[in-house]
């Protein structure tokens, strides 16, 4: 990637931290942000009109499922990070699941070394809780974080042992990082494959009971009492979830959350009528629409800080078995954006919940202002898309396929060279 000055104008900018939200021109000259001003008069560089659409920071995810090393054949980081650029991201916390897991500090430098190459979004790594994700030994977190992992994570996986999560929480306190969790109990959610509730009656399937993730949800908020240490629930998707959070917040905890963008959109009825279609078939799954309604008030009020795509590319080999033998997970960096604007009809609260918060958690700022990185996302926030292919994930599992969606990304800029839209100026 090569970086010289670029002039944005016209734009709505929009930054929750600043509070700007007016027409504003915003020059870039290096990696930098150098002036954001009402007018400018400057014609030299590279000049993108963006009139009519929003300026804001660059999106972060915090928890998307590369598949690499190991497992190529459904992410790989060059892809991911195209993916993600296309969706308006600037930065993926890529997931320790992969194969060899990333447990150690060398895998953390390996995988770092490589991601250096990318031309998408940049990627960041978490290191594994557990000596491969098997809930029996701590990793070296410490180390991990020498050798630059952001964060600490169970890799979607849910830690049966209390004791050792207690262990990991006050290790890793020290060093300032979160520790990322998907909140959930092992035992109710085993033979389940959709939300338990009516339409699972109905369409004869097993069902995982919201208090699966619940007592998840519960252990988090008391060990982050107990322990002192940053938490972050990687996928808040009951309203009891997004009450208990509440509840927690207002102690002073330090504890976020994050839903998956889908979740604000889409309900359990869509197993039943896409006809099973397994692409539906998420973990967690897609609850009830009271738990969304909650779950869009969730991220209006700032109880949920972060909206993530969470980001699971799988193959056909994967996706096309019987519902209950498919694989869980989804797509999501291209259209994680497209899903919350829909879902929240309030520019701000979407930018806070895919910028300004999930930076946050891992310790960075995103912003548009004088001096900041350029890390920039533009997009139209009016326009109506249908949802369809090609993708530049490798993945094949996008449930909202086929879905008139709101907002479309239009240019993504990081370090203050364009890694999404128009190259050549």
């Amino acid at each position: 990637m090569q970086s010289d000055r670029l002039i944005l104008r016209g734009g709505r900018v929009v930054c929750p931290l600043t509070g700007t939200d007016s027409v504003r021109d915003v020059i870039v000259q290096g990696r930098r942000i150098v002036s954001v001003a009402e007018r400018s008069d400057s014609a030299e560089g590279r000049v993108v009109d963006c009139a009519g659409k929003v300026v804001a920071p660059g999106f972060t995810d915090l928890g998307a499922e590369l598949g690499d090393p190991g497992k190529t054949w459904r992410e790989d980081l060059s892809s991911g990070s195209e993916a993600g650029a296309a969706g308006g991201f600037t930065t993926i916390v890529c997931s320790p699941r992969t194969d060899p897991v990333i447990d150690t500090p060398v895998a953390v430098s390996e995988v770092l070394g490589r991601a250096a190459a990318v031309t998408g979004a940049r990627i960041d790594v978490a290191g594994a809780l557990t000596v491969g994700l098997a809930g029996e030994k701590l990793s070296e977190l410490g180390r991990m974080a020498e050798a630059g992992a952001v964060a600490f994570s169970d890799g979607r996986l849910c830690m049966a042992n209390a004791a050792l999560l207690r262990r990991a929480l006050d290790y890793a306190r020290p060093f300032g990082h979160p520790v990322m969790l998907r909140p959930s109990n092992q035992e109710l959610e085993r033979s389940g494959v959709m939300h338990e509730g009516i339409v699972s009656s109905q369409v004869g399937l097993r069902g995982i009971p919201a208090a699966a993730e619940e007592l998840g949800v519960a252990q988090a908020v008391a060990f982050a009492r107990l322990t002192g240490a940053s938490v972050h629930l990687s996928q808040v998707t009951t309203a009891t979830s997004v009450n208990q959070l509440r509840h927690a917040q207002t102690e002073g905890l330090p504890i976020s959350a994050a839903v998956p963008a889908r979740h604000l959109l889409m309900t359990d009825s869509a197993v039943d009528k896409s006809v099973y279609d397994t692409a539906t078939r998420l973990l967690p799954p897609l609850r009830s629409d009271s738990d969304r309604v909650a779950l869009v008030q969730g991220v209006s009020e700032g109880t949920i800080g972060c909206i993530t795509a969470d980001h699971v590319p799988l193959t056909r080999l994967e996706k096309e078995l019987e519902y209950m033998f498919a694989k869980p997970g989804a797509m999501g960096l291209e259209t994680a954006l497209s899903a919350a604007l829909t879902a929240i009809d309030d520019v701000h609260s979407v930018v806070r919940a895919m910028a300004v918060a999930p930076a946050a958690v891992i310790g960075r700022r995103a912003s548009i202002e004088s001096g900041a990185v350029a890390d920039i996302v533009v997009f139209d926030a009016s326009v109506r898309r249908t949802v369809c292919g090609p993708y530049r994930s490798k993945g094949i599992n996008e449930p909202l396929e086929g879905s008139e969606l709101r907002g479309e990304i239009a240019l993504t800029v990081r370090d203050g060279c364009i890694i999404y839209g128009p190259r050549t100026l």
